[in-house]
């Protein structure tokens, strides 16, 4: 459906579920609860923990074409050109990456380093290992723990999460990236740190005065029926009419 087809269907609901007497709406109105619904939508379905069927993103088709228009590539991220406040010390060397700017959740990543393997001109690829901060002096007195290279090929580099160095609390300063901190043993540099990530669904624009104006649902059409309803549900709270039960069955549904 595009994105004032939706609205269309949002609206027939509403009015439905209010006896054919539901007030109008604006078409900015539509876009913002269409465009809550799908957010929603991807944080419900993407973690298994987050419904019922227990089924998360890759795990079972439904969930892999609902969420799949969100995938992107990041074949090569750069450093941050701030590196205040790594972690460096006798057994590791941190380094912060700059995500990309629409970063949501990471699903695949590998990073390659400045040493080859051997006998071969080919650069070793790393094995990332996310590992919580909590963790890391615990790791670093641990010889099978904390990265390493090998010139037979294998690697580990940890991943840790960091903050932005500009937040955009402030309107006049713009947020900058999300950023990762990755960790070597001081002996090998990373040269590439590839990535694929789902990234933040662009908002849903409703325009029906002017139709070239809108911007469609980016997930599987397959989803947007839910979307409708779940956004059917948002709406009605918020103009604080009686809460219809319509997401927990749709829990089922999907």
């Amino acid at each position: 459906m595009t994105a004032n087809e939706m609205a269309d269907k949002l609206e027939e609901k509403l009015d439905r579920s209010s006896s054919y007497g539901s007030p109008g709406y604006e078409d900015f109105e539509l876009g913002s609860v269409l465009t809550e619904a799908q957010q929603l939508y991807v944080k419900k379905y993407y973690d298994e923990l987050n419904n019922r069927k227990g089924k998360g993103f890759e795990e079972i088709e439904i969930r892999n074409q609902g969420l799949g228009a969100l995938v992107k590539d990041a074949p090569s991220l750069v450093p941050s050109a701030s590196q205040a406040g790594v972690i460096t010390n006798v057994s590791v060397t941190g380094k912060f990456f700059d995500l990309p700017l629409d970063h949501m959740y990471t699903i695949y990543e590998e990073c390659f380093i400045n040493k080859v393997e051997c006998g071969t001109e080919d650069p070793i690829e790393a094995y990332i290992l996310i590992v919580a901060h909590n963790e890391m002096q615990r790791y670093n007195w641990s010889k099978y723990k904390r990265p390493f290279y090998h010139t037979h090929g294998e690697c580990r580099v940890w991943r840790s999460e960091f903050s932005r160095t500009v937040t955009g609390i402030n309107p006049a300063a713009p947020a900058t990236a999300k950023r990762h901190e990755l960790f070597t043993d001081g002996t090998f540099n990373i040269t590439r740190y590839h990535m694929r990530y789902l990234k933040n669904p662009l908002d849903i624009t409703v325009d029906r005065d002017t139709p070239a104006n809108q911007r469609n649902c980016e997930l599987d059409t397959s989803t947007h029926v839910v979307i409708v309803d779940i956004a059917t549900d948002l709406m009605m709270q918020r103009v604080k009419e009686q809460k219809m039960q319509i997401i927990e069955p749709f829990k089922e549904l999907e």
